[in-house]
């Protein structure tokens, strides 16, 4: 996540580091670590398009994202 809060695929550095978060009701919440004081989550639209950081906050279900298990086959 850049300064303006749009995601973008890189090699790894800082900006690609997220704070995974649990919630009481099973679902994660992602927030980037290098602008956790912004309070911006990893969002996506209804259309399956990202969602800005300064557009998201927390009680959206934009952020909310459910862990599936994945097979070993």
């Amino acid at each position: 996540m850049d300064t303006d809060g749009l995601l973008y695929g890189s090699t790894p550095n800082e900006e690609c580091l997220f704070l995974e978060r649990l919630e009481e009701n099973h679902y994660n919440t992602y927030t980037s670590k290098k602008h956790a004081e912004k309070n911006w989550f990893v969002g996506l639209k209804k259309n399956g398009s990202c969602k800005r950081g300064p557009r998201t906050h927390y009680g959206q279900k934009a952020i909310l994202f459910l862990p599936l298990p994945v097979s070993s086959d």
